[in-house]
């Protein structure tokens, strides 16, 4: 598995350039604009409500209360099967948030988001392609504690399972005063959970990655919305290294809009 993981983050300087060399035939697509779209029973409902803020504080001072408010939290079970609240990392001032399903072992077991192999993968892209750190750019999930299959057993490996509806919904406001927050430019979310949370879709991410859309809460009031650009988890390059060639270009379109804006 290590070779497996150092073969595919080796390919990423290679690929890179090729695509630097050869602009005309993997140019990354141009920004667009999702149409509406249909969330269906089976997912929490987006609010076009905008999160409380309830003090003038600086964001990070701001973001260390809302961590205590997450640690304490047991709005729902998950609060009281994990061993820590994974709140997020990263740069309270960030451009770029990340944001994926959840945290797994490894994350609840150290209390951050990304920290096992996937985590590993995602730091080379942002290295390689971004020119960054996860110290630049911020990194969350949907929820915030370890969903697991066996509550009563959170030292099992192979124990993750996705979250529920239930708990989404009671996760949800946390992220999104993060965001308030943090006030990006844009949300990179990884995988189909991810992406069909926050934009209140059905499609997965093969048909949703490579293009931009206008995150469906307006945070910062109308005429001011937060772009979103999915792409595939890490994990998934993981599984399926033929996936690295279109989050590769995701990740250009990325830097592109960033460099624009």
């Amino acid at each position: 598995m290590k070779q497996e993981f150092r073969e595919l983050a080796g390919d990423l300087a290679a690929y890179i350039k090729g695509l630097d060399e050869d602009t005309t035939s993997h140019r990354s697509q141009p920004l667009v604009t999702s149409h509406k779209s249909q969330v269906t029973s089976k997912q929490p409902p987006i609010s076009n409500q905008q999160p409380e803020v309830t003090s003038q504080k600086e964001p990070k001072e701001e973001m260390n209360i809302l961590a205590t408010e997450i640690r304490e939290c047991r709005k729902c079970q998950l609060g009281n099967s994990r061993i820590h609240a994974v709140v997020g990392v990263g740069d309270p001032h960030a451009e770029i948030v990340f944001v994926g399903e959840g945290p797994g072992f490894q994350e609840d077991h150290q209390g951050e988001p990304f920290v096992g192999r996937s985590g590993q993968l995602l730091d080379k892209i942002l290295e390689t392609v971004l020119g960054l750190k996860r110290e630049n750019v911020y990194i969350a999930n949907i929820v915030k504690c370890h969903p697991m299959m066996n509550p009563e057993a959170p030292e099992a490996h192979g124990n993750d399972r996705p979250p529920t509806i239930e708990e989404i919904s009671a996760c949800r406001p946390y992220l999104d005063r993060q965001l308030m927050l943090i006030k990006p430019k844009c949300i990179v979310t990884l995988g189909s959970v991810a992406t069909k949370v926050l934009l209140g879709v059905t499609q997965g991410i093969s048909s949703m990655r490579g293009k931009w859309y206008d995150y469906p809460v307006e945070l910062f009031g109308p005429g001011h919305p937060i772009k979103v650009l999915p792409t595939y988890h890490p994990a998934a390059l993981l599984r399926n290294p033929n996936l690295k060639r279109d989050t590769w270009e995701d990740m250009k379109m990325l830097k592109a809009f960033i460099e624009k804006n």
